[in-house]
């Protein structure tokens, strides 16, 4: 199922101050709801992580894991990949990112 892309500054920020958050060993999420049919996500890797070759490969690691993700309608989620993130599989993605969305209760 497609998603919409989390594009804007606003809400990013708003995600971050206002959104309920869920902390894993190699991401964390937060979630907050939009008052749109629509689910958008974004994507966080820090610039710290270096360089932009590996940063560009793990947020597609977690374009491929969220392709496997059902989320509930209309809300905005924010996924930050920690910079361990590089030393884990993708097996251990997916079921970190099923883990943090269900503990949100915005996985269906």
């Amino acid at each position: 199922m497609p998603y919409g892309h989390l594009k804007r500054t606003e809400a990013f920020v708003a995600v971050f101050r206002r959104g309920r958050w869920s902390r894993g060993t190699h991401l964390s999420v937060g979630v907050l709801g939009n008052n749109l049919k629509a689910t958008r996500i974004g994507i966080r890797v820090r610039r710290g992580t270096k360089p932009a070759v590996l940063r560009n490969r793990l947020k597609r690691q977690i374009r491929a894991a969220l392709s496997s993700q059902r989320f509930a309608a209309g809300v905005d989620v924010v996924i930050v990949i920690h910079q361990k993130a590089e030393l884990a599989g993708s097996r251990d993605w997916v079921k970190e990112l099923d883990g943090l969305c269900k503990k949100l209760k915005v996985a269906c």
